[in-house]
């Protein structure tokens, strides 16, 4: 069974999350959803304050190492689209259920870094790395899905950043707020010294090798 993205509505945006079977015929289902309504409102509090406090940094990385830089102001991710890729080389789609985004299979060249220039991770000269799209941070899922699909002739908003999402031979340059990749997550290296730091904004160039 593919893996899916499941589209959950949390206010602040859309976020996509494994799609699974959990069925219990004692579950309250009412408290349940007053519940997760609660933490999404915090948490959605949260991101937005940390998004406004990040922002100007990132307006200010955009503006001086991108060319014709925009902003996602759902996300508060900055970015340069530079080159559109093959169009017809993937199509992004819904599951039959109509209730996820099948996950494609990324193969890239990348490079991650933080907003001092410092890189923290990337591909090896002449070579690609294949990742499952749904195990890259939240950032990654904006870069690379629509704005919008269709589902039942109908336009279903799902908040990438671009019109028709990454194709093979795309390639992009962002810079996202802490809260959609590491967050207040430490990232250390293999000799366990703290290589990202909690709450950093990472800037990403990716070219997208193939997708399937």
């Amino acid at each position: 069974m593919k893996n899916v993205f499941r589209i959950i509505a949390i206010g602040l945006v859309g976020t996509f999350i494994f799609a699974s079977c959990n069925k219990s015929d004692d579950t309250d289902w009412n408290k349940l959803i007053e519940e997760q309504r609660i933490k999404d409102s915090i948490e959605n509090a949260r991101i937005k304050g940390i998004i406004a406090n990040q922002a100007p940094q990132l307006k200010s990385y955009a503006e001086t190492n991108f060319t014709n830089a925009k902003l996602d102001t759902a996300t508060g991710i900055w970015y340069q689209v530079i080159t559109e890729g093959e169009a017809s080389s993937y199509t992004y789609r819904f599951n039959s259920m109509g209730n996820g985004i099948v996950a494609p299979e990324v193969t890239v060249k990348f490079k991650e870094k933080l907003i001092n220039g410092t890189v923290t991770d990337q591909t090896e000269t002449d070579k690609t790395t294949t990742y499952l799209l749904s195990n890259r941070p939240y950032a990654w899922h904006t870069a690379f899905l629509p704005k919008t699909l269709s589902y039942n002739n109908q336009d279903v908003k799902i908040g990438g950043l671009t019109a028709n999402g990454l194709k093979k031979n795309s390639q992009i340059r962002f810079i996202s707020p802490s809260p959609w990749v590491y967050d207040t997550k430490e990232v250390k290296d293999k000799d366990g010294n703290v290589k990202i730091a909690a709450n950093s904004p990472i800037v990403y160039e990716i070219q997208v090798v193939d997708i399937k």
